[in-house]
């Protein structure tokens, strides 16, 4: 009976805990204008980096610091904000040159990373009409379809997208990490991998190629197919999500075989190239232009076949113009941008997802004052010695590459005490611009009319409308109340605007309103979540949630249309409440970047990237 109470009243501070927290919809604003001469972010970036190099340098750190280098950027949509490194006291064998500091133009080996830019190679491919994602892998490796049959993984049924979202079932390496091998079992403390149980093996079931090892070659790809199509799958196909480095060798044969190039060649062609990255190779470079760690390491490890999967040389600076790229659409479409950052599948994990190839977090603790979900696109690599992650942050037209050359342990350190460090001031600055550009009263020019909307920023919840006044009739008590649907009897709550991401034309930007009630509802499971529905009322065929306003050079909004109302109501003086948007260093930078485009107007990055007619 005592553990039944006991259990009872921890069930119960769980429920509280989950039906307290606020209901705040996830990405209120639009994506911030962010450039480096913001004084809040020099302030916090000046604070990381005497933290982070008096870390380097200390003996408690959480990673071995004499071995350890590492290169850092951060990116806005628009340019590089800030990049630091650091070079070990202690490097490792240089044998064809002589080392030299660690720098933002520094060669890591991003190993997984190079997922990424097989994935843009697919889609791009897919964007020209060269296939769908959709298409069977036996249609461009038909290999697959030969040998046995018996426990045989169904090829047919194995598209380019359950291959790129990591849920093919496949197996995860074909002559990589295999235990029969000497150098691999070293790697976990022992020799011969009969002295920890397992049985001697005949020679013909010894892969005969091998992946980054310094004794053996890499597998040709018929020793790698051959291998691959006599081990049964994991799972069945889009079954569940298990990571597979087979899958990614696979997409490189069929961007091989559909457009009659190398992988080399095809990535430099479709990304490298048009982006401007000009370090990123497959090819090792000369070992000066490199960090290469004092331990076992993959810095010079050829790995052949396995390119596609984690082949790439880059420095944090051209992997951070890549991030550029993405976060302004200038390879792919917006639509196919927005989808390819969509997670795929589930883990184990409530936090966690599989994308094409991305791992994408979600989280509520980086934010003190805020309940509000937050989602952070990331991909990881890890060779010997090497450990790299690339992170996009859409919220906030943001980016972060972080690589180490050492101790890996290093590199979830400096991770995290850069998010926890600069998103709350990045947020700042959105809340402070997003307050500068559309806080205030509008009302109606008709003085015949008492029609009047004001909207102020409230902190995480972003863009509240305080009141709402259509026809001299309280028109924000009504929608409360429609909204909660309680017969007129509102719950506590806040009608918010939400952006839209969309302009028309070439100065009217959509923003759209939804109620959100202040906490979780309570009394079920299922049902304590929030269910996005910002286009719920309309009326004569136009929304009542829909809100455009018009934005001049600046990036001020000066009036705003309620098409279901028929009505433009005028901007009405302009509270100061900012520093730096309108005048200065972010207002020079809007009026640089409200320009047209060839799909469009984009300001704040990629807020907006195309009309909506």
């Amino acid at each position: 009976m005592g553990l039944f109470i006991v259990t009872l009243l921890l069930w119960s501070l769980a429920v509280t805990r989950i039906t307290s927290r606020r209901l705040e919809p996830t990405e209120p604003y639009a994506p911030p204008l962010l450039v480096k001469d913001i004084s809040s972010l020099r302030v916090v970036f000046e604070q990381l980096e005497a933290k982070i190099q008096h870390a380097a340098k200390s003996e408690s750190s959480p990673w071995r610091t004499n071995i350890t280098s590492f290169s850092i950027a951060v990116t806005s949509a628009s340019e590089n904000l800030w990049t630091t490194s650091h070079t070990a006291s202690v490097l490792g064998n240089y044998t064809d040159s002589t080392p030299t500091a660690v720098s933002d133009q520094t060669y890591f080996r991003i190993a997984s990373i190079s997922k990424v830019f097989t994935v843009l190679a697919v889609l791009l491919q897919q964007q020209a009409g060269k296939w769908s994602l959709h298409d069977s892998i036996t249609k461009f490796v038909p290999e697959l379809l030969e040998g046995e049959t018996t426990n045989k993984v169904n090829w047919e049924s194995i598209t380019l997208e359950t291959l790129a979202s990591q849920l093919s079932g496949i197996p995860r390496e074909y002559g990589q990490s295999d235990l029969v091998d000497p150098f691999e079992d070293r790697q976990y403390g022992f020799e011969d991998p009969v002295d920890v149980g397992l049985p001697p093996v005949d020679g013909d079931d010894v892969p005969p190629c091998g992946e980054n090892r310094p004794h053996t070659r890499p597998c040709t790809r018929k020793e790698l197919l051959d291998g691959l199509i006599k081990r049964p799958p994991v799972y069945q196909p889009n079954a569940r999500a298990t990571y597979s480095n087979m899958a990614f060798v696979l997409l490189g044969f069929a961007l091989e075989a559909v457009s009659g190039l190398s992988y080399e060649k095809l990535v430099d062609l479709l990304i490298f190239n048009p982006i401007g990255m000009n370090k990123a190779r497959l090819s090792k470079p000369p070992d000066s232009q490199g960090v290469i760690p004092d331990q076992t390491n993959d810095w010079d490890a050829h790995i052949g076949t396995y390119g596609p999967t984690g082949g790439i040389y880059t420095t944090a600076s051209d992997l951070a113009l890549f991030a550029r790229s993405v976060l302004n659409n200038k390879l792919l479409d917006r639509s196919a941008t927005n989808a390819w950052l969509k997670p795929h599948s589930y883990s184990e994990s409530l936090s966690f997802a599989y994308g094409m190839p991305w791992e994408i977090f979600r989280t509520r603790d980086l934010l003190p004052d805020s309940d509000r979900i937050q989602t952070i696109i990331t991909k990881a690599g890890g060779l010997r010695g090497y450990t790299s992650q690339l992170l996009l942050i859409p919220e906030y037209d943001l980016g972060l590459v972080v690589f180490v050359a050492g101790d890996g342990h290093a590199l979830a350190w400096l991770r995290d005490e850069i998010l926890k460090a600069l998103l709350p001031i990045v947020e700042g600055t959105t809340r402070d611009q997003t307050a500068s550009g559309f806080s205030g009263t509008y009302k109606s020019t008709d003085t015949h009319i008492n029609s009047s909307i004001s909207i102020e920023v409230q902190g995480p919840s972003g863009l509240v409308i305080t009141s709402w006044i259509s026809n001299a009739t309280d028109f924000l008590a009504r929608y409360v109340s429609m909204s909660t649907r309680a017969g007129g009897v509102a719950r506590p709550g806040k009608v918010q605007l939400t952006s839209a991401g969309t302009r028309r034309g070439a100065t009217d930007e959509v923003w759209r309103a939804q109620f959100v009630p202040d906490q979780f509802p309570s009394g079920g499971v299922i049902n304590m979540g929030f269910i996005t529905d910002v286009d719920t009322f309309t009326y004569a065929a136009r929304s009542v949630e829909e809100f455009v306003f018009e934005i001049d050079a600046s990036g001020q909004a000066t009036a705003v249309t309620l098409p279901a109302f028929r009505i433009k109501l005028k901007r009405q003086q302009q509270q100061q409440q900012q520093k730096e948007i309108s005048t200065g260093v972010i207002g020079n930078a809007l009026q640089k970047l409200m320009r047209p485009l060839n799909q469009g107007y984009q300001v704040f990055g990629s807020r907006y990237t195309g009309h909506e007619d």
